[in-house]
């Protein structure tokens, strides 16, 4: 995992985990601590001053025990998606276990996100991915070696435009329902978007559509995270790189909102899409009790 790409994992993680004082404590530290892992980098995010590889490892250990320490977020045993625990039967037992703070890599098997996630998800993934939790918003899927991902969001507003940051969020911020995030997303200036379609996802009626950033970003005025699309209720944000190509569901699962996200890269091989429809496809949703 780079720099860039730790960044973004921890700064998702803890702005959107359970316990925000534990946010702020976790915040400060990872300002200043990158590790790198080799591993395609997907996502720009802001760059801060290097540290030398021993004193960052420090850190990071230093970072993990408090997070041990301070968030009873994980379950113990077997995991998945971040917090993630076997599903019910008749489902197959998942086969890996989560580690703190960092995605785990999951073994082929069947996954079921847990507490404190707003949705029940449950997905089935090839070899090869791996997988996290990020607390009641965000869940994550992503490919080891090679562009990929299967997304899980709960939020509720966007940008007003990616290419000025200063506009801020939208206002008023969209409606309540699936139409009004959808319709508010695809007017998004900035970004190309296709007209919003009814859809069934997991079992769950909603609306699809496809966004697409500009092939460059001359011109705009960024925010210190890049070309901002949405934000999430603990203040992590989503942005995109240049061409890139997000498919979007928006659905309704017994009146919680939620998005599901599969980005696209230019250089995405007809396998990298094979794996990411398998795990689409595999979609199950519920409420959560």
């Amino acid at each position: 995992m780079s720099d860039i790409d730790f960044d973004r994992t921890a700064r998702l993680w803890l702005q959107d985990g359970p316990s925000q004082l534990a946010d702020r404590v976790l915040e400060a530290a990872l300002d200043e601590i990158h590790v790198t892992r080799q591993r395609r980098v997907l996502w720009p995010a802001r760059r801060f001053p290097s540290m030398g590889n021993a004193m960052r490892l420090a850190a990071v250990a230093a970072v993990l025990v408090v997070a041990v320490a301070g968030l009873n977020f994980f379950l113990p045993g077997v995991g998945g998606l971040g917090s993630l625990q076997p599903s019910p039967t008749p489902l197959p037992t998942p086969r890996g276990t989560l580690v703190v703070g960092d995605p785990v890599q999951l073994q082929p098997g069947t996954y079921i996100t847990a507490d404190p996630f707003l949705v029940r998800v449950t997905l089935t993934v090839p070899g090869g991915w791996d997988g996290k939790l990020g607390g009641p918003y965000a869940a994550y899927l992503s490919r080891l070696y090679g562009p990929g991902e299967v997304l899980f969001f709960v939020f509720d507003n966007v940008y007003a435009d990616p290419c000025d940051y200063g506009k801020g969020l939208l206002e008023p911020p969209p409606g309540a329902t699936v139409d009004d995030l959808a319709a508010a997303w695809t007017a998004m200036p900035g970004v190309a978007a296709t007209a919003p379609t009814a859809v069934t996802l997991g079992g769950y009626a909603g609306k699809q559509f496809t966004i697409t950033a500009p092939a460059d970003f001359d011109g705009c005025a960024l925010g210190p995270d890049g070309y901002s699309i949405f934000q999430l209720p603990l203040g992590a944000i989503w942005t995109m790189v240049p061409d890139q190509r997000d498919r979007v569901w928006v659905l309704d699962v017994a009146g919680q909102r939620l998005v599901v996200v599969a980005p696209e890269q230019v250089d995405q091989t007809a396998e990298d899409k094979a794996e990411v429809k398998g795990i689409l496809d595999s979609i199950r949703l519920a409420p959560v009790d």
